[in-house]
C-alpha cells in the first residue's frame, strides 16, 4: 500500500486563521511583488506598475495595476484559491502565492476585485468574507438570464469606460472592511492613520531593486509635494540603488557571504529633505539600517528606530546621514511564512540585522568614520580624566574581553577544527605582563598600535584560531571602559531613548551614552549653587556647577556599569544578569543616588571657578 498525503479535516477553520492571523503590514509588499512580477513578463519597454485610486460609488479604493501576461476565466479562478499562483513557480524560495491574498484579506473582508485582460477580453472576480459561509469565497453573481457566475466576462463595460484591450494586464482593487472604506486613505484599515506616501514610502523602503526595466508609477494622490487633491497624474518612483549617484559617497565592502553597503545621505544645504529623497520626488527617503536579500529588505530601522540602534553598529552619531545595508547571499537566509522577517536556515530562528553588527563595525571605511566624528556634538569637556579613573576601577576586577560566542552564520566555522596552533594556552601573568602599559595610552592610543596591548588574557577553555586569524579591537586582554558620551541637546536624548534615563550602555559598540539633563542634575546643583554663588559671576558660577553635576552623573554611571561589567567573572551571573545589571533603569537608580558625590563635586567646582578668577585677573 502506497504512503497516503496528509489531509486537512477542517479546511475553513485552517484558512479563516491563516488570514485572520496574517499581519497588515505585509499587504503593500505582498500585491507590489504579484504586479512586478507579472510586468517582468512583459516585453521590454513595455514592463510597468501604476498604483492609484479607482472610485467606486463615490468612495476611493486603492488598485494594484501592471502589464504582463493577462489571465482568462480558468487561470483567474486558479489564481483566487489560496496557495496558488500563475505563470510562476512556488517554492519557499521563490513569492509563493499565499501573500497578497492572504494579507489582502486581513484588512480587505468586504472584498478584492481581481480583473484580467488577455486576448482582448477581461475577467473579473471578486474574493472576500461571506458572513453566511462563515469563511472567505469567491463570490457568485447574479446574471440578467438569472443564473449565477463566480467568474465574469466584463470586457464590454471596461471598453465603455474607455479602457485598452488591445493588450494584456492585471487589476486587483482593495475595497477595505465596508463599502465607505477608503482605502487609499487607509491602506491598513477604517481609521488607521498613516502618511499620506504610505505606499511609495513601504516601496521604497522594502525593495532595495526592482526587475529590469520596471517603470513603477504612483498617482499624485499617494505621493508627497503637491497633489493631495488630485489624481489622474502619477510620479515615478525610482529605488535608492538608481539615485546613488546623486549622492556624495557610497561604498560595498564584502566579506564571506555578507556584503555592508556604506551610503552617505545628507539633507541638502537649502532644503530640509535628504539628497535621496530631493532624487527621488515620489517618495520620503530617510537613512535606515535592514538586511537585504533578494532585492528587498528586513528588518528595517529607520528614523527614531535606527538611531536608537545605530551605536552598537558603530554609528554613535550620524545615523540622520549614514544609511547601511546589510547585502546577505540568497543561502543564508529564507523568509517567514508571511515574509515580514528572515530566518536562519538551519534552526528558523528569527535573523536580525543586529546579528550583523560585527560586520558593519569592522568593515567600516575611514570614511565613514570620519562623517560619524564629524557629526558628534561638539564639547570642550573632556572625560579623559574620568575614563582613567574608571579603567583603573575596572582593571582592579581583571575582567578579560569577552570571549567569543556561538554564532548562527553558516560560515562561522569551530576554533578548533584548526590544524595548526596549540589546543591549550599557556597562562599569562597579568600582574606582570600588563603593569607597564600607560593608562593614558590605553585611553588615547590604537590598541593596534601596541604589540604589548594586543596580549590577551586566556583560559584553559581557549582553543586555537584559523591560519590568518587576528585579535579584533574588541579583543584586548583587559575589558576597556565604555566611551562616555554626554549628551545636552533634547533631540539628542530622544534619539537615544534617553527621557527619564539617566544613561544607557551599549556593550556591543562600548559606548556609554549620559543624559546631561537628567533631572538629578538640577538637585546637585541646587544644594551646591548656594554656597558657591558668592565665589564669581553668579551666570559663570551656575555654568561651572551644570558642567561638575554632569560630570560627576557620568562618574557614577559609569562606575555602575564597570562593576555590572565586572560580574561577568561570577559564576553565578548568566549573560541575561548581566543584561540587566546595564539597563537604562538600573543605571538611573545609581546616578540617583548623588549625595555620595556631593562633596567631590563641590570641591572641584571651586577649583574650576578659582582657575577662572585667577585667568581673568591675569588676562587684566
Amino acid at each position: 500500500m502506497a504512503s497516503e498525503p496528509l489531509k486537512i479535516n477542517d479546511e475553513r477553520f485552517l484558512i479563516n486563521r491563516l488570514i485572520d492571523q496574517a499581519p497588515k503590514s505585509t499587504l503593500v509588499r505582498e500585491f507590489f511583488k504579484n504586479a512586478e512580477e507579472s510586468a517582468a513578463t512583459a516585453t521590454e519597454g513595455d514592463r510597468k506598475v501604476k498604483i492609484y485610486p479607482v472610485v467606486i460609488d463615490g468612495v476611493k479604493k486603492l488598485a494594484f495595476w501592471n502589464t504582463g501576461i493577462g489571465m482568462d476565466d480558468e487561470e483567474l479562478r486558479r489564481a483566487t484559491d489560496l496557495s496558488s499562483s500563475i505563470n510562476k513557480e512556488m517554492s519557499l524560495e521563490g513569492n509563493f502565492g499565499i501573500g497578497a491574498k492572504v494579507s489582502g484579506l486581513t484588512m480587505s473582508k468586504h472584498g478584492i476585485r481581481y480583473r484580467s485582460c488577455k486576448s482582448g477580453v477581461v475577467n473579473e472576480v471578486t474574493i472576500g468574507f461571506d458572513d453566511n459561509e462563515g469563511t472567505y469565497v469567491r463570490y457568485d453573481f447574479e446574471l440578467q438570464d438569472g443564473s449565477s457566475e463566480t467568474v465574469l466576462d466584463v470586457t464590454e463595460q471596461v471598453t465603455a469606460e474607455g479602457v485598452d484591450v488591445t493588450f494584456d494586464w492585471t487589476e486587483v482593487v482593495l475595497f477595505g472592511e465596508s463599502p465607505e472604506h477608503d482605502t487609499v486613505v487607509y491602506p491598513l484599515g477604517l481609521g488607521v492613520k498613516v502618511d499620506r506616501s504610505y505606499i511609495t514610502s513601504n516601496i521604497f523602503r522594502r525593495f532595495a531593486s526592482f526587475k529590469e526595466g520596471l517603470d513603477v508609477r504612483i498617482d499624485v494622490a499617494m505621493t508627497k509635494g503637491g497633489g493631495k487633491d488630485e489624481t489622474g497624474k502619477t510620479r515615478q518612483l525610482k529605488t535608492l540603488e538608481s539615485v546613488l549617484e546623486k549622492l556624495p559617497r557610497h561604498e560595498r565592502i564584502k566579506e564571506g557571504d555578507v556584503c555592508v553597503h556604506y551610503i552617505h545621505d545628507p539633507k541638502h544645504k537649502n532644503y530640509s529633505h535628504s539628497l535621496s529623497a530631493l532624487a527621488n520626488p515620489a517618495t520620503a527617503s530617510t537613512t535606515f539600517c535592514a538586511i537585504v536579500h533578494k532585492g528587498e529588505r528586513y528588518d528595517l530601522k529607520t528614523g527614531k528606530g535606527w538611531s536608537a540602534v545605530a551605536p552598537i553598529f558603530g554609528v554613535p552619531f550620524g545615523s540622520k546621514v549614514i544609511t547601511v545595508e546589510i547585502e546577505i547571499d540568497d543561502e543564508l537566509a529564507l523568509p517567514n511564512q508571511y515574509r515580514d522577517g528572515l530566518t536562519w536556515p538551519n534552526d528558523r530562528s528569527p535573523m536580525e540585522a543586529n546579528d550583523f553588527a560585527f560586520y558593519v563595525r569592522e568593515l567600516m571605511p575611514d570614511w565613514v568614520k570620519d562623517i560619524v566624528k564629524s557629526e558628534s556634538p561638539k564639547s570642550d569637556d573632556k572625560l579623559d580624566d574620568i575614563q582613567a579613573d574608571l579603567q583603573k576601577l575596572l582593571d582592579e576586577f581583571r575582567v578579560p574581553t569577552p570571549t567569543l560566542r556561538p554564532s548562527h552564520h553558516k560560515s562561522a566555522v569551530a576554533s578548533s577544527n584548526s590544524e595548526e596552533g596549540f589546543d591549550t594556552t599557556e597562562c599569562t601573568n597579568v600582574d606582570n605582563d600588563f603593569e607597564k602599559l600607560e593608562l593614558h595610552e590605553e585611553i588615547s592610543d590604537h590598541p593596534a598600535d601596541s604589540s604589548e596591548r594586543n596580549q590577551r588574557a586566556q583560559k584553559d577553555k581557549a582553543r586555537k584560531a584559523p591560519d590568518g586569524a587576528r585579535a579584533s579591537r574588541s579583543s584586548l586582554a583587559l575589558e576597556r571602559v565604555p566611551e562616555i558620551e554626554i549628551l545636552i541637546e533634547p533631540e539628542d536624548i530622544a534619539e537615544k531613548e534617553l527621557k527619564g534615563r539617566a544613561g544607557r550602555y551599549y556593550k556591543e559598540s562600548q559606548t556609554l551614552f549620559i543624559n546631561g539633563l537628567y533631572s538629578v542634575i538640577d538637585r546637585m546643583a541646587g544644594e551646591l549653587e548656594p554656597e558657591l554663588r558668592n565665589l564669581a559671576e553668579p551666570e559663570f558660577v551656575r555654568e561651572v556647577i551644570l558642567k561638575v553635576a554632569r560630570r560627576s552623573l557620568a562618574y557614577r554611571v559609569g562606575k555602575a556599569a564597570c562593576f555590572a561589567i565586572s560580574k561577568r567573572r561570577a559564576e553565578d551571573w548568566t549573560s541575561d544578569d548581566l543584561d540587566r545589571a546595564t539597563t537604562p533603569e538600573s543605571l538611573s537608580i545609581a546616578a540617583d543616588d548623588f549625595k555620595q558625590s556631593i562633596n567631590q563635586a563641590r570641591k572641584l567646582a571651586k577649583e574650576l571657578i578659582k582657575s577662572e578668577k585667577f585667568k581673568n585677573e591675569d588676562a587684566a
